[in-house]
């Protein structure tokens, strides 16, 4: 008899614990390491991410972004909890006559490719900022692919002369100043 107890009273304690692990509507929690929805973004690895300190007006982000998997994924939209327009811009043109424009359509990365986020080629552009982006901060943003997943990445802010770039001069989509 003291087994059925002891048996009954284990079980019950193991469906309230496992009660308690689980969340409002039901599902279990992510981990707090866990920042990746299922789908291309598991795909993604990044490194050498930054951002450019800004007070106002626009900015960039940089880095690294790897697919470590054997199909393409396609990122396709960037967002912030401040609620920052973010676009994907390019480089068009050559010598004097380049300017910096939103990507059309997705930023593919090939399987086991890289795509270099750098001042002076793609870059991640902040269009109108809600907030000043301070050096020795931390700007994280969500990355959202064509199939619906998503991963945030941390970019930590730093002062960047660079080639004296000009994010606030623009017309339109396009704007020089790399």
């Amino acid at each position: 008899m003291n087994f059925r107890k002891t048996t009954a009273l284990a079980l019950g304690l193991g469906l309230l614990l496992t009660g308690c692990a689980q969340s409002a509507d039901g599902q279990q929690p992510a981990p707090a390491a866990e920042q990746k929805t299922a789908g291309q973004a598991e795909a993604l690895a990044t490194s050498e991410t930054w951002a450019k300190a800004a007070e106002s007006g626009m900015s960039a982000a940089f880095g690294i972004l790897h697919n470590n998997s054997g199909t393409p994924i396609a990122l396709r939209k960037i967002s912030n909890a401040q609620g920052d327009q973010i676009q994907i811009h390019e480089m068009r043109g050559t010598g004097d006559g380049m300017t910096m424009a939103q990507l059309e359509g997705d930023l593919v990365i090939e399987p086991g490719k890289d795509a270099v986020l750098a001042p002076g080629g793609h870059h991640l552009m902040f269009m109108d900022l809600q907030e000043p982006l301070v050096a020795a901060q931390t700007a994280r943003l969500k990355l959202e692919f064509a199939d619906g997943s998503s991963t945030e990445v941390d970019f930590p802010i730093r002062n960047f002369d660079g080639a004296n770039e000009s994010y606030d001069e623009h017309a339109g989509d396009a704007h020089a100043g790399h």
